[in-house]
Formats: C-alpha cells, sequence, structure tokens
C-alpha cells in the first residue's frame, strides 16, 4: 500500500505541491503533536484542581454547619444553668397531657428568657420550652403558638424521648404546636432537660430553626451554581436539598441507586443519564454528611473553553503556515515553472524562447544551458530545415512548370471561336467566364487582392450559374465607393456566393436573387452575401455559429466547392491572417435566407 501511496504522489504530483505538503508537514505536525499534549496536560491538571476544590468546598459546608448546630446546642444547654427556668418547669410537673393552663406572670417570665435567647437570630423560628404536663412556653406571641400541647400526637417527638439527655438534631417536620391553616417544615434541635440535682426531667428545649439557614451555608460560600447539594444525617434522612438535575431530586435517584450506604470516597455516579462527579463528607460530631452533584460538564468547562481557544488557535497557525509554504514553494519553483512554459512553447514550434532573469543557483545554470540547446536548436533550424523547405519549393515550381496555363488558356479561346461560328452565344459567354476563373485561381498567388478583383471574379461566377439557372438567378451588388481597392484575402467572396446559390436557392421554381454588399465602417470592411432561398431554423443557425467559432476544422459545415473553401475554412484563413480583427457569422431565418457577413480590418492596396 505505501509503494502504491509513494509511486502514485512520484508520478502524478508536481514538485510544487510535493513541496508545500514537505513544508505542512515538517511544522504541522511537530505543531499538532505540542498542541494535542499540552491540552491533555492542562484539561487533566483543571479537572484535578476543580475536583480537589468541590471536595475542599463541602468539608467548609460541614465545617460551617458544625458551627450553627454547636451553637444551638449550646441554647439548648442554657436553661440547666437557670433556676428560674428549671423552678417554673418544675411547678409543671405533671404527665403529658395533663397540663392546664400556667399563671400569667410564668408565661411572662419564660417568654423573657426565650426571647433574649433568640434575639438577632432569623434563622430561629421559635425558642420552645414544653414542660412534662405539656405546657408551652415560647418566644412567640401566644396567637402564633398552642399554650398546651400534647406531644404524643407528633411522632417526630418520640425520637427526642430516647435522647437520654443528649442533643438531638429533628429532620424536616411540621410541629403541631403552631397555630394557623398552613404550616411549614422546620428542623429542630431538641433536649430533655432534667433536674441537674435529682436527674428528674422537668421538660424539654425545642429550637426550630428555619431551611433557609441552611440556604445562608452556600450563599456565602464560592459553590458552583449548577450543582446538587444535599444534607442528610445518619440516618440517611434528607434535611436540606439544593438540586438541578430537573425531574425526580437527586436525593431520590441516589437513594434508589444505593448510592447513600457509604460516606466515604468520591465517585462519578450516572443520574437521569447525565454524569456527575459525587463527593461526600460525614461530620463525626453532627452525624450529617454533606453530599455534592457537581456535573462533569461543569468541570470540564474549562477544559472545553480552552480546547476551543487550541483549536481556533490551531487554525490560525496552519493558515499562517500553509501561506507561509505556498509562497515559500512558489518562490523556490518559480524558476522551473517559468522555464516549463518556455519548453511547452517551444514543443509548439516557437523556436525563439529564452530565459531572461536566472539566478546563480542550479535552476540558474538548467536555464543557461536551456538558452544553449535553443540556440544550436535554432542554427540547425536554419541549416537543416529551411533547406529542406527550399528543396520543396523547388520541387513544386518544377511540377508547376509542366503544367502551362496557357495551354489551357488556348484551348479555351479554340472552344470559344468555335461557339462563336455557331452562333452559341451562351456557350460562349460561359467558356469566356470559364477561363477568367481558371485565369483567376492559377495566375494569381497573392495572398491578398482589392476587392474590385475578387468582385470580377465572383461575376464570372455568376454568370456561369446565370448560364445553368436560365436566367432565374438575379444578384444585385451594392458596393460602397471608394473601398474596391482595399486588400481582401483571396477567395473569400465566391464561396459565400456559391454556398448562397446551392443551399439556398436551389430547388427553387421561381429561382432567387443574391445581394452582395461591402461598406467601410470605422476601421473595419464588412461585406455580407444574403439571398432569399430556404434558410434556416434559428437553432441550426445558432449551432453553425458555435461551431465556427469553435471548431473551425468540422467538415459537416463544409459547403459543396471543389475546392472545399467552405464557410469554416474561411472563417479559419481569416482568423489566422487578422486573429480578433477578423470575423465570419450567420444570421436569417425559416423561408427568408441567409445572411453571411464578414468583417475584417481594412488594408488599402500597397501597404
Amino acid at each position: 500500500m505505501m509503494d502504491k501511496v509513494h509511486s502514485y504522489f512520484g508520478k502524478n504530483v508536481n514538485l510544487r505541491t510535493k513541496l508545500l505538503l514537505l513544508f505542512l508537514a515538517l511544522t504541522l505536525l511537530p505543531l499538532s503533536l505540542q498542541g494535542v499534549m499540552n491540552y491533555k496536560h492542562f484539561s487533566q491538571t483543571m479537572d484535578r484542581k476543580t475536583e480537589q476544590f468541590t471536595i475542599d468546598m463541602v468539608r467548609q459546608i460541614n465545617a460551617n454547619l458544625n458551627r450553627l448546630l454547636k451553637d444551638f446546642e449550646r441554647l439548648s444547654l442554657l436553661p440547666l444553668y437557670d433556676q428560674m427556668v428549671l423552678g417554673i418547669l418544675g411547678k409543671y410537673n405533671a404527665s403529658m397531657g395533663s397540663g392546664t393552663w400556667a399563671r400569667s406572670e410564668d408565661y411572662l417570665k419564660m417568654k423573657l428568657y426565650t426571647s433574649g435567647q433568640a434575639y438577632d437570630r432569623p434563622e430561629i423560628r421559635g425558642i420552645h420550652l414544653i414542660s412534662n404536663s405539656g405546657i408551652l412556653f415560647s418566644n412567640l406571641d401566644s396567637l402564633a403558638v398552642k399554650p398546651v400541647w400534647d406531644s404524643r400526637q407528633d411522632d417526630w417527638f418520640a425520637e427526642l424521648e430516647d435522647s437520654e439527655g443528649t442533643w438531638r438534631l429533628l429532620p424536616p417536620h411540621q410541629p403541631g404546636y403552631y397555630t394557623g391553616g398552613q404550616q411549614e417544615s422546620y428542623i429542630s434541635v431538641g433536649r430533655v432537660l432534667r433536674d441537674p440535682g435529682t436527674l428528674q426531667r422537668l421538660g424539654y428545649i425545642l429550637i426550630d430553626i428555619r431551611l433557609e439557614a441552611f440556604g445562608q451555608l452556600l450563599s456565602n460560600l464560592n459553590y458552583e451554581q449548577d450543582a446538587s447539594l444535599m444534607i442528610v444525617d445518619s440516618k440517611q434522612r434528607l434535611l436540606f436539598e439544593r438540586t438541578s438535575t430537573g425531574g425526580m431530586s437527586a436525593y431520590d435517584q441516589l437513594l434508589m441507586q444505593g448510592q447513600l450506604q457509604s460516606y466515604a470516597g468520591n465517585q462519578k455516579v450516572v443520574l437521569d443519564g447525565q454524569s456527575y462527579l459525587y463527593v461526600q463528607h460525614h461530620s463525626s460530631y453532627s452525624g450529617l454528611s454533606v453530599i455534592s452533584l457537581t456535573p462533569i460538564a461543569v468541570i470540564q468547562k474549562e477544559s472545553g473553553e480552552m480546547l476551543t481557544f487550541t483549536i481556533w488557535f490551531a487554525v490560525l497557525c496552519m493558515a499562517g503556515i500553509a501561506i507561509l509554504a505556498v509562497l515559500l514553494s512558489y518562490r523556490i519553483t518559480r524558476p522551473l515553472i517559468r522555464l516549463k512554459h518556455h519548453m511547452i512553447r517551444v514543443e509548439q514550434g516557437d523556436f525563439s524562447q529564452r530565459v531572461a532573469h536566472f539566478s546563480s543557483d542550479e535552476f540558474g545554470q538548467i536555464s543557461r544551458g536551456f538558452n544553449r540547446m535553443m540556440e544550436e536548436i535554432h542554427r540547425l533550424f536554419n541549416e537543416v530545415f529551411l533547406l529542406g523547405i527550399q528543396e520543396r519549393e523547388a520541387e513544386l515550381s518544377a511540377l508547376q512548370s509542366q503544367m502551362n496555363p496557357h495551354f489551357i488558356y488556348n484551348t479555351l479561346e479554340s472552344i470559344n471561336m468555335m461557339a462563336i461560328r455557331q452562333k452559341h452565344a451562351e456557350v460562349s459567354d460561359m467558356v469566356t467566364a470559364l477561363g477568367k476563373l481558371l485565369r483567376y485561381t492559377i495566375d494569381k498567388v497573392d495572398r491578398m487582392v482589392p476587392l474590385g478583383e475578387e468582385l470580377a471574379f465572383v461575376q464570372s461566377y455568376v454568370r456561369i450559374q446565370q448560364v445553368r439557372y436560365d436566367g432565374k438567378l438575379e444578384i444585385i451588388y451594392d458596393i460602397e465607393e471608394g473601398i474596391t481597392e482595399y486588400l481582401i484575402p483571396k477567395l473569400v467572396l465566391q464561396p459565400l456566393v456559391e454556398n448562397a446559390v446551392y443551399h439556398g436557392i436551389e430547388g427553387q421554381e421561381n429561382g432567387g436573387v443574391i445581394w452582395v454588399s461591402a461598406l467601410k465602417f470605422d476601421h473595419e470592411l464588412l461585406i455580407s452575401v444574403r439571398d432569399n432561398g430556404k434558410g434556416m431554423a434559428q437553432t441550426k443557425i445558432d449551432e453553425l455559429n458555435e461551431s465556427i467559432s469553435k471548431q473551425p476544422s468540422n467538415e459537416a459545415l463544409r459547403c459543396h466547392a471543389g475546392d472545399s473553401l467552405g464557410l469554416n475554412n474561411i472563417a479559419q484563413r481569416l482568423r489566422l491572417m487578422y486573429g480578433e480583427g477578423g470575423s465570419l457569422s450567420i444570421d436569417g431565418s425559416p423561408g427568408q435566407g441567409l445572411v453571411v457577413t464578414i468583417s475584417i480590418q481594412f488594408l488599402p492596396k500597397g501597404d
């Protein structure tokens, strides 16, 4: 396979392309390899730093959460050091649910105490002291809470009964001691209050914390907005969640997959078809675990931006290198391409080609060798080729000398005299016209003749055709005065008239008319031959014009002439002699005849 590729590039790819590919390979391959390695290293480094940042952030959240809960724990311990609080709770020490209304001064004292503890703490919804009999003392207004509450009606309170005097963090619940129809959920820090001397249970303290307090922990930290955060207790109950997964909450999805069973490690998990970095940190103090779910796409965001920048930078570098490679390859191969063009012209027969400017390097040596070779070829051409042409011309002259035209003229003159003696005027006219035709075609060896002589030649031809068509052929000349001396190529009008006779008028019962006109327009001589014959369809005319302009050797366009001088032949001669200054065009329509127009740059006789 490699041999085939090498063979293809060796034979079918030019030197400039090879140099260009070589420059691109030597520059782009190392640059691309370096870019890929740099991006890979940067991407891995950024992913590790982002992952470590997420881990540190989760630890910081858990540390802040511990400080907050320690503050609430301290609040729950303060009633044990206040004899007034213990004394009031001791007054109402009956069994739960048997309490009656407490004295107003006791309500007032306890309200002042709890209000002082809750002052300037917006995260606290309420601080409640509850006696064994169910009498509730709170910092809130009497209309906001019930004065007596039976804790047995709320299931969540049973967890506090088993606390054995330690503080407990109760998951979100709706306390039954609040009045009003719409209940909110709160997280509570609770403790059983016992007499320090007798260890007899005097009541309970409940500190209701708003859920927004946990959200404020995130607002003070630069935590990723697209990440999900959960706080769960030791029993895997959800205390707080901020999710960005959409649909089912991240907590429910993790619970279904069993990812909450372990508190250790960092891993990647897939939720709802999207990959996340799972980070979990457990607090031995509170028993809470902070779980973070950060989308992998967010972690790799900076890597993606780096990839985009790398790609665009690589594209710009490739474009610059490609332009530089093109310029260098063009600069290096320009002398060789110039020499190649000279050689192509030499192949076409132009032996005058020389390299005018060349350098002093190897290309300059080749150019000087080319010039010396062309000088030698030119010398050999003059000595050998021109000598062969002269010999060929001598042979042609000898051949032509054997065909004495005077013998033909004398023979035609004898026939003419015989026709006059026999009183055959038409035969005499035809023989006379034929003699003029032969004299014009044989004796006139010039390529350019005056327009008047070409018109006289056309008149001789038309005279023969008029006899043939029994006088039904009419020709009308419209020649501008003073232009008959202008030179035109020999034998260009008669083929046009012949074309009009054989392809336009022949076959018509009433014969036809041919108009020959010539006029001078600016620096051009316009000659047209028009007939009123059968004409031609426009599509066919378009095809003829296109063929004449593009395929001058197409035999289908030749007229039926003995010397094969047809429209295509005339058009080719005009282009060879005048270049862009000579042209032939055809126009007409069905039933209205055709008109052939010649346009040439006029040359006065003698120029």
